[in-house]
Parts: structure tokens; sequence; C-alpha cells
């Protein structure tokens, strides 16, 4: 876990904010908990979770607007928490429905749409010197949370522990050294890169809930990983697409 955490701020080093959030797309710290989940407490109690995780993408993407909108005006300590409210707030409304799984990938998809549409545009990015403790504060904040979410597991249940399980800590530590380290249009330009990357997440998420009961936990991940690492490559590809023409 540290080292996934460790490898997307490696990359947004040398490729730049943007390729970085959307490596960060990937259910770096969701994948790990619900391989646990399903190690721990059996595949439906996994596949429900997936649901669940799927279902709180919603917030996954409130968090994100929220952060890039309260970036333009605030330092990054008064961003964080405007950013999780908006996600908890979310995932208590969307827990309340019923959904199923494929009425819930509908939701996330229109969802991460939308985000990309109301983010604002970044402006000029300014850097600071990085300190000596930043990738290391990075992977410790990451392992705690997976540990904590696998950990309370038993007594959350399915339904709020998969809802939990989203919650944007990974992107949260990026996002918090990216705007202190290098401005809000670092912070801005890693979530325009980040929200494509969901929709890898959402695919994996999708995947993994209606396979891994049918098929077993083996097969189920390693379909979900498939078409996660298949929607992403063909989002990659659209980026850099995108770039090479606008440079010509």
């Amino acid at each position: 876990m540290p080292l996934l955490v460790l490898s997307a701020s490696l990359a947004t080093r040398r490729w730049g904010a943007r390729i970085g959030g959307l490596l960060t797309g990937l259910p770096i710290v969701s994948g790990p908990a619900l391989f646990f989940f399903a190690v721990e407490q059996g595949a439906a109690f996994t596949a429900e979770a997936s649901r669940a995780v799927l279902v709180s993408l919603v917030g996954v993407a409130a968090a994100v607007v929220a952060y890039a909108w309260a970036a333009l005006r605030t330092p990054w300590w008064i961003s964080l928490p405007v950013s999780w409210t908006a996600f908890f707030s979310s995932v208590l409304l969307v827990q309340r429905v019923a959904w199923t799984t494929v009425l819930a990938l509908a939701v996330a998809l229109a969802s991460i749409a939308l985000g990309q549409l109301v983010l604002p545009r970044s402006g000029a990015r300014a850097t600071r010197p990085r300190p000596a403790w930043d990738l290391p504060v990075r992977a410790l904040a990451s392992m705690l949370l997976v540990l904590s979410v696998t950990g309370l597991a038993q007594r959350l249940g399915p339904t709020l522990s998969g809802a939990l399980t989203p919650f944007p800590a990974a992107i949260s530590i990026l996002l918090g050294f990216s705007h202190a380290q290098e401005g809000s249009a670092a912070a801005i330009s890693f979530l325009r890169g980040f929200l494509p990357g969901m929709w890898a997440f959402a695919a994996f998420c999708f995947v993994l809930s209606v396979t891994i009961v049918v098929l077993g936990t083996a097969t189920g991940f390693a379909l979900a990983i498939a078409a996660a690492l298949l929607i992403q490559g063909a989002v990659l590809w659209g980026l850099q697409r995108r770039v090479a023409t606008s440079a010509t």
C-alpha cells in the first residue's frame, strides 16, 4: 500500500500533476481494502462492499470539486476539511437509497462526468522545496487508512465499510502536499487528471461486484483489475493524443 502511494507521488514529480492524478484514479486504496474484505469476510460481503464503494464515488467526485473551488481562495488546511465535508455529506445521502449495481454504476459515471465539467481552470504554478519527510508521511498515512477501514469492517458491515472505503485519503495526501508546495494550480491540475482516472475505478468496482460471488475471489479480482487497466490505458491514450493535437 505505501509503495502504491509512493509510486503515484513519484509519477506526479516525473510526468506532471495531471498524469499523476490519472494514475491515482486507480483503486490504490479501495482495491487492497476490498481484497482484505474478501479474505477476512468472504465473497458476498465483498460484493456488497464493492457496490457501496461504487455508489460512494459520488462522494469522491463531490470532494474533488469542493477542494478545487476552495483551493482558489483558501490554503490546503482549509480546502481539505471542505472537501471531506462534501464527501461525507454526499455519501450519507446516496447510501440512504437502495441502489442496484447497474444503477450504482450509472450514478457514479454521471457524477464523474459532471465533476469534469465543473472543475475550475488552473492558473500559474509556484514551486517550493520538498521536505525530507514528504514521502514517508504520505506512505504512513495511506497504510493507516487501509488498516483502519479493514479493522472496522466487521463492526460496520459491508455497506458502511464499502461506503467509507473510497474516502479520498490518498488524494488528500497528494493534494495537500501539491497545494502547499506548488500552489492551487498544481492541485487543480492534479484533479483534472484524477477525475478521468475514476472511470477505471468505477469499472473495477462494478466488475468485482458482479463476478466475485459467481466466479470466486481470484477470478473476480483478476477480471476487475483487467477492466480497470484497460480503461485506464484508453484514458491515458486519449489524454496523450489530446496533448499531441494541441501541441501541433
